[in-house]
């Protein structure tokens, strides 16, 4: 009995020590932010969406608990390339309650080999998985303008000489949400809709000398089609999207100049459209400018965004007509000292589809904080701000909802639909964290 204690006490040392060994290291980061407040008028917390589409003026106006927590671990090196494993959960819910049932989302698991041989590849990376790919964003307003993600496979920073090189293929599907084609209702249940594939070309970190750089990226849509279950043939179209930014070092900080051009079938971030016929024509650009400062004690940020686009196709009604959206905003800190600060954020939102009249609102927020340094980026942040919101008599009157609870939208009191409302404020305290 002693011997088969003492045999199996060994082979379980044996064991969890060959496990340990070969253990890898995982390095745990993220983000995360939520927080607590209330309406003016005593309701739930108020968050204000403009109808540009070109994000929101996030200070003081995120009425989510939402985080992303992410592992990541080097699983194995050979000469100088090494195997990552890199993973990610995401979740949030309304803060509405102490419970709330949420069903988290893995928003990445993908695998990499880094440095793959050698002259241009010696800094290239092959990777699969699902994955943000390269996203591109501008942080005070949670825009992304760039954001082909998802399941993919790809060659990343090949060195050609005067930039790095990358190609990514993507395959998305079934869509969802997709109303019905040409007036005629398709039943998307069973998996009836189609997947749509991107190819995705980039040339990044192009040097301009003391000018900055440049980067280009391209997505191709590839068109795709199936029968669903109603025994139609559901196509999805072709198309592309363009994009070249501009980077350079400014004020402390940098700005960063973005046209993009998206044709037919690709939406101006790169994704494709999933309710779009075969034979959709459609068009439209983008320019935005991103800046971050940093002069010390004054930091901040500020934005401007305009968009045009066409549509031969839209499911609302809109077939042919241009719609125009733009806006601008600022965001200033000003720091006593390395934890203390107080500061604002102004924005201004506006749209307008052809033919109707212009819809726009615009935002306040001023703040005061404690965070974990001076600079723009410093995290954690726990912040206690007010905020209040406008918007015109088109916007009002369109029934869009543009922001949430009881100061917004239509007000019901009795069953009866009472006048509608044109502003609005809420205040509260926020944390945010990345790691």
């Amino acid at each position: 009995m002693n011997f088969k204690l003492s045999a199996i006490a060994a082979a379980v040392a044996a064991a969890t020590l060959s496990a340990g060994a070969g253990a890898a290291a995982v390095d745990f980061h993220g983000y995360a932010r939520s927080g607590v407040g209330s309406s003016i008028d005593g309701g739930s917390m108020v968050c204000y969406w403009g109808p540009s589409g070109l994000g929101h003026f996030r200070l003081g106006n995120e009425c989510d608990t939402y985080f992303e927590l992410a592992f990541d671990a080097n699983l194995a090196e050979k000469g100088e390339t090494k195997f990552n494993l890199h993973t990610m959960i995401a979740g949030g819910t309304q803060q509405l309650q102490d419970w709330e049932q949420s069903a988290p989302s893995w928003r990445q698991m993908w695998a990499e080999a880094t440095n793959v041989g050698s002259g241009p590849l010696a800094t290239a990376n092959i990777w699969a998985g699902k994955r943000y790919y390269k996203r591109q964003d501008i942080h005070m307003t949670d825009f992304f303008y760039n954001q082909v993600t998802g399941p993919g496979a790809g060659l990343e920073n090949v060195d050609v000489g005067f930039g790095k090189l990358s190609y990514a293929y993507f395959r998305f599907g079934p869509g969802y949400g997709s109303p019905a084609l040409d007036g005629q209702t398709v039943n998307y249940t069973n998996g009836g809709a189609t997947s749509t594939t991107t190819h995705d070309l980039r040339l990044e970190a192009v040097q301009l000398g003391g000018f900055g750089s440049m980067d280009f990226m391209l997505e191709y849509v590839a068109p795709n089609s199936r029968e669903d279950n109603t025994g139609a043939t559901v196509e999805t179209p072709s198309g592309y999207a363009l994009t070249a930014q501009h980077t350079i070092g400014v004020l402390g900080g940098f700005n960063r100049a973005v046209i993009q051009y998206a044709k037919d079938g690709a939406n101006l971030d790169g994704t494709a459209k999933w309710w779009a016929p075969s034979d959709l024509t459609a068009t439209g650009y983008r320019f935005l400018d991103h800046l971050v400062f940093d002069a010390g004690q004054v930091n901040g940020s500020a934005t401007f965004g305009y968009q045009k686009s066409k549509q031969e196709y839209l499911p609302w009604g809109m077939d042919g007509k241009n719609t125009t959206a733009w806006n601008l905003g600022a965001r200033v800190w000003y720091h006593f000292n390395d934890l203390y600060s107080i500061g604002g954020e102004l924005g201004h939102d506006s749209s307008k589809h052809e033919g109707q009249e212009e819809q726009s609102m615009n935002k306040l927020t001023v703040a005061g904080q404690i965070s974990a340094g001076k600079s723009f980026w410093a995290r954690p942040a726990i912040r206690a701000y007010y905020t209040y919101a406008n918007w015109n008599d088109a916007m009002k009157n369109s029934g869009y909802r543009g922001c949430t609870g009881r100061d917004c939208g239509v007000g019901v009191q009795n069953g009866k639909t009472t006048d509608l409302v044109s502003n609005g404020g809420t205040y509260g305290v926020q944390f945010e964290a990345w790691w």
